[in-house]
């Protein structure tokens, strides 16, 4: 969990939890079982949300080492086919094949 949400969500069970053990708390500040229901299963609502948003986190952090590997390699053989266009052609051709460099 992210420490943000997941220190919410530890922080709202255990008041849960505390007014559920001694409801005459509750009672004293005027606060309903409605009330503490509704905090606790918003609550686990925001839970879940969180290993779900851990879960995409974690995906999203394999694609990207995929995707940076794929880079490497797109890059590598952009820069031999860029190289053997430049060694062969007019410095004046260039552009017309999509390198944009001076000389």
């Amino acid at each position: 969990m992210s420490k943000t949400i997941s220190e919410q969500v530890a922080k709202a069970e255990m008041l849960v939890s505390g007014l559920k053990k001694y409801p005459e708390t509750a009672r004293n500040v005027r606060l309903d079982m409605q009330a503490i229901a509704e905090l606790e299963s918003e609550t686990q609502v925001l839970a879940g949300q969180n290993q779900e948003l851990e879960h995409l986190t974690e995906e999203a952090r394999r694609i990207s080492k995929v995707a940076n590997r794929k880079l490497a390699e797109v890059r590598k053989k952009y820069q031999a086919i860029k190289k053997k266009v430049k060694m062969n052609t007019e410095s004046s051709q260039w552009r017309h094949v999509g390198i944009m460099d001076k000389k």
